[in-house]
């Protein structure tokens, strides 16, 4: 078995807690869509969720503390889907990205 460093289990006890960040913050707004989330394709889905994991990375605790996940709308995760779609994480700078992501996640505080 191969040794493990405490900067492997470091790294992987931070991704856990992004992973279990974005999950709650995922099921919040999927419970306050109701029958709406069901509009949302898996595709949009899987990219709400890396949208909010580079939120979650990317935020102060403090900021992403804020967010109201639970009162979000069609039309914010519509949004947020939008940024995703237009401004391409892999190749828009990742400062512009993130700048929208706090606007639109941070806008109902």
């Amino acid at each position: 078995m191969p040794d493990i460093t405490k900067t492997d289990i470091g790294r992987r006890m931070y991704q856990l807690h992004k992973e279990k960040g974005v999950e709650k913050a995922t099921e919040k707004i999927r419970e306050s869509l109701g029958a709406d989330w069901k509009t949302f394709s898996d595709a949009d889905i899987r990219m709400l969720e890396r949208l909010l994991g580079e939120a979650w990375v990317s935020f102060e605790n403090t900021h992403w503390e804020k967010i109201p996940f639970g009162r979000m709308k069609k039309e914010d995760v519509e949004h947020v889907l939008d940024i995703g779609r237009f401004l391409d994480l892999d190749q828009a700078p990742k400062t512009q990205v993130l700048e929208e992501l706090k606007k639109v996640l941070l806008a109902g505080t």
